[in-house]
């Protein structure tokens, strides 16, 4: 391994690249934002799906959204009440690896390669992301600007095609990704009146655990009137409350109700990314060099999706680590991380540090809102 890809393995522009080749034309359930609908094309009815990519819409007859995923081969472009698209004529199917080939520890590890002032705390985030990609949770994590909140976020955006980062997303906007399998709210502010009721009652059904969500407006040609969100996992991302509070503006405690916020645990993680992304790369030679790498990464995160860790491995100190029961969906989503906590621990003794310090994240935030209430200064380091 050349010394630049033991740190910048999973560097955005290397994995991008590494995105724009293997996903060209690739179509999965994932793609697909109607239900079956029939349209008209040059007199005659089709039978089918939109499905959307980058900027671009597509339709295929039920025939082929059955065979997803697929490789599209060829297509021809048309239009239809308005709306163009291309029609796909012709597919091949295609198949996504769903394979352990990385323990939990090795897969959490590569995405920590970035060199960080709190390389524990680097970790519990880390694993708190990706438990989001392949269980269900919702919860909050509030950091200083330096953190690093998007960097494993964009990797799995990149690796798995099925996650979006949003950021100050319009509630319009945030219905037509519904068909992700894990949404990141990134900076949510500034909303218009209307927008934040649609948020707040979004927000309310995602937190309370909900297996179905339906729209306040009606369906349309490329949009449904009801999701399942039986398997979504959202994440909410913000600054450090002391940062709204400096600059006059809300944060999220202060623009939502109380029934919101005890939805969506919040955990404070500390430090800073210190690695030298200006650093003159070889991106395309790291992409390159570590495809079969990048490979047992999708593979290994699909397995765990179709897999899902059933039960906490290691005994859980209840003496610290326990939820009172006005905040039950805190205890839910906290225990669903901690399963890949104890996944990632190889002792009783790592798990007890890593579950208590995340525990600590937690409970930080309370006492940083107080802090922030009696007009305490706060200084992160």
């Amino acid at each position: 391994m050349e010394p630049d890809d033991e740190e910048f393995l999973l560097h955005n522009d290397a994995i991008s690249a590494f995105n724009n080749e293997l996903y060209a034309n690739i179509f999965t359930d994932e793609n697909i934002i109607s239900k079956q609908k029939c349209i008209t094309v040059n007199k005659e009815s089709l039978y089918g799906y939109f499905l959307e990519k980058g900027k671009e819409m597509f339709f295929a007859i039920t025939e082929y959204a059955n065979m997803l995923p697929f490789k599209v081969v060829s297509t021809y472009e048309t239009d239809y009440r308005g709306e163009v698209f291309k029609v796909i004529t012709s597919v091949t199917p295609v198949t996504i690896p769903a394979e352990k080939r990385l323990e939990f520890k090795e897969l959490a590890g590569i995405f920590n390669r970035f060199n960080h002032t709190n390389k524990l705390h680097q970790k519990l985030y880390t694993i708190a992301a990706i438990t989001a990609y392949v269980d269900r949770v919702n919860f909050r994590v509030s950091t200083d600007a330096g953190f690093g909140k998007d960097s494993v976020a964009n990797v799995i955006i990149q690796l798995v095609n099925s996650t979006v980062n949003l950021y100050g997303a319009t509630f319009a906007k945030l219905e037509y990704v519904l068909r992700n399998k894990l949404i990141i709210l990134n900076e949510l502010g500034n909303l218009k009146k209307e927008e934040l009721i649609n948020m707040q009652e979004f927000l309310l059904a995602v937190g309370a655990y909900f297996n179905v969500y339906t729209k306040r407006t009606r369906k349309t040609n490329t949009t449904q009137e009801q999701y399942d969100i039986s398997k979504l996992s959202l994440m909410l991302f913000y600054n450090l409350p002391e940062y709204y509070t400096g600059k006059a503006q809300e944060y999220f405690d202060q623009m939502f109700t109380k029934a919101v916020i005890n939805r969506f645990i919040p955990f404070v993680f500390e430090g800073r990314l210190t690695s030298s992304f200006e650093k003159m790369l070889d991106i395309d030679g790291i992409m390159e060099r570590n495809r079969q790498s990048y490979t047992n990464i999708i593979a290994t995160l699909q397995y765990y999706r179709q897999h899902p860790v059933t039960s906490i491995k290691w005994e859980v100190d209840r003496s610290v680590i326990n939820f009172p029961k006005h905040l039950m969906r805190y205890d839910r989503t906290f225990n669903t991380i901690l399963k890949y906590v104890a996944e990632y621990s190889e002792t009783q003794e790592e798990f007890d540090v890593l579950s208590k310090e995340l525990f600590s994240c937690y409970k930080s935030y309370d006492a940083l809102l107080i802090k922030e209430k009696v007009g305490g200064k706060i200084k992160w380091n």
